[in-house]
């Protein structure tokens, strides 16, 4: 059961990846809530169970989620930019006409 949710929660750590490369930010965060309810289970169940492996790729999701936050959030500040200078495009082109 345990190795079992260390695949799950793998498996699930990689569409995550894959998500946010695609930028595709509602699928991820579908995602995440389903790895946090695996760390929610294992949590309320009994932690001598679980195996080093799965502690390894905890370690390893950790560590991805760092690289994954920090490029999104650039991710967003490049979108507002944009995002601001569209609108400032499109009010000094109504006052002009």
């Amino acid at each position: 059961m345990k190795n079992d949710l260390s695949v799950q929660f793998d498996n699930l750590n990689k569409e995550i990846v894959s998500s946010i490369n695609a930028r595709n930010y509602a699928r991820a965060t579908l995602l995440d809530q389903a790895r946090q309810k695996i760390l929610h289970e294992l949590a309320s169940s009994d932690i001598q169970g679980v195996d080093a492996e799965f502690f390894s790729i905890l370690e390893q999701s950790a560590r991805e989620n760092s690289k994954l936050i920090v490029m999104v959030e650039q991710d967003m500040q490049k979108i507002s930019g944009e995002t601001g200078r569209s609108i400032r495009a499109q009010q000094a082109y109504s006052r002009i006409f």
